[in-house]
């Protein structure tokens, strides 16, 4: 692994959420969050910009990885425009957009502070930009630029020597760290100093790297250190584009890619926030919607993982019936197949009338497979599985096969259509198994494979991966 890359993949995913002047901007949704206002009045911000006239500009909320439309106001002839509104905004970062595309951001931090004036030039939006009555933006906008111009400077090409970049480097961090420092001084409990903060990524002095090893040392030394300077209970940083993508960056790059170890790191991640009931909602959603939609096998334990310990158990308070009836349905489906656990014994019989039990087989490895003759996709797929399963069962790959369906003479005539003779073919009529929720056979075809002590290691295959999966462990 390049640890290089990641540091500078990690110091970009915070960096570049401001470095977007002029740059062109996804679509803005018109349904905002509700701002959680704590006081009356509204809001009341004056843009001006040389250089442009008679043209609508957008406010704009981020929110995660989204963008949400505001308010719009109109440019008039000498390049002016005022945002107005009876109620407070929702505390986070904005942007103004023009023609599709962002030309600055600035910050909210509370409720109450919240009538001052932008002034900028067109086409020179970040060297130009300052504030009115926002001190707070002011020095945003002076610690943008310094980011932007620190982030040209590392990726610069020089023909200084390795002793003299790492000098350089060093100067550089420190400037940063002092940059903080004084934001925080000047600015605390602020989002400016949250989003400072951030924006600081933590990496180890290169006398603290030994010669042995770097790699990994940098490599743990970034895991170790990466939510230090992010703070993951100011509940307004989930509306910057900072949080989501460090998160993202983290538990793809940070950790292994298998279950056990993302729930580890799920569980430390999300004690950082704890003490925050508003941001624990949110990261904890954030975490279930990507590995309910993750497409890498075995993730099913980790959204089990938290509907058990944060959901269900009311560590996550989350006021929606419906929401919490379909996680607990999601999580009995799942919970006896996830990876690693041993499957259920099926005892089960076959067409000639005798019992076949699946831990009775003694196999370095048994296909699982439940299907249906009727059905279009079972067609298709269950000759491409069958196909598999002849290529490795003289490797020891042993096929127990469960036609879910009642029809006796269908079922016989669809093994001797398809001459599926080489596999255990078996069937459980009277359900007296329970195979649909042992195995989650709600729709067909499902395809497992267990190890030699019946451990689910493979599941929801299709041929393909399931012909992926037999490669690697048959090497």
């Amino acid at each position: 692994m390049d640890t290089k890359k990641i540091i500078f993949a990690t110091a970009l995913a915070l960096v570049s959420a401001l470095n977007a002047f002029g740059a062109p901007t996804p679509q803005y949704r018109d349904d905002p969050p509700d701002a959680d206002a704590k006081t009356a009045g509204g809001y009341k911000i004056e843009l001006e910009i040389k250089g442009e006239k008679e043209k609508d500009a957008l406010l704009v909320l981020h929110y995660g990885t989204s963008k949400y439309s505001i308010d719009t106001a109109r440019i008039n002839k000498s390049g002016k425009a005022v945002f107005t509104g009876n109620k407070p905004l929702n505390p986070g970062m904005y942007l103004i957009a023009l023609d599709g595309g962002q030309v600055l951001d600035f910050l909210i931090s509370d409720t109450i502070n919240q009538n001052f004036s932008i002034f900028t030039t067109k086409n020179k939006y970040a060297e130009t930009l300052s504030f009115k009555n926002s001190p707070e933006n002011e020095a945003f906008a002076d610690y943008t630029r310094f980011m932007l111009e620190k982030q040209k400077k590392e990726s610069a090409k020089t023909t200084a020597t390795p002793e003299e970049l790492d000098a350089q480097m060093e100067a550089l961090d420190e400037q940063t760290n002092a940059k903080v420092q004084e934001i925080k001084t000047k600015y605390p409990g602020s989002l400016l100093y949250s989003v400072a903060s951030a924006m600081n990524y933590v990496h180890p002095k290169k006398s603290e790297i030994p010669d042995s090893a770097a790699q990994r040392y940098l490599f743990e030394f970034i895991r170790k250190h990466y939510w230090d300077n992010i703070t993951l209970t100011d509940s307004r940083m989930q509306y910057t584009p900072i949080l989501i993508p460090a998160i993202d960056n983290y538990f793809k790059s940070m950790l292994p890619q298998i279950p056990d170890s993302i729930i580890v790191g799920v569980d430390e991640f999300l004690s950082k926030a704890a003490s925050d009931t508003v941001a624990m909602r949110f990261l904890t959603g954030h975490l279930f919607n990507n590995y309910y939609k993750s497409k890498i096998m075995g993730m099913e334990s980790v959204v089990v993982h938290l509907i058990d310990n944060y959901y269900l158990n009311g560590k996550v308070k989350i006021p929606d019936e419906k929401f919490i009836k379909d996680i607990t349905e999601y999580a009995d489906k799942n919970r006896e197949t996830l990876l690693g656990k041993k499957a259920r014994n099926l005892k089960m019989e076959t067409i000639n009338g005798t019992y076949e039990s699946l831990y009775d087989i003694d196999a370095p490895y048994i296909l699982v497979y439940f299907y249906e003759s009727s059905c279009g996709h079972c067609q298709q797929e269950t000759p491409k599985v069958y196909k598999v399963f002849q290529n490795y069962k003289d490797k020891g790959l042993v096929g127990f096969c469960v036609y879910s369906q009642t029809n006796k003479e269908e079922w016989i005539s669809y093994i001797s259509k398809n001459q599926l003779t080489d596999w255990i073919n078996v069937w459980d009529p009277a359900n007296a198994n329970d195979f649909r929720v042992a195995y989650s056979v709600y729709s067909v075809p499902q395809v497992y494979l267990l190890d030699k002590d019946k451990k689910i290691i493979g599941r929801r295959l299709d041929s393909i991966s399931l012909a992926q999966m037999l490669g690697h462990l048959m090497k």
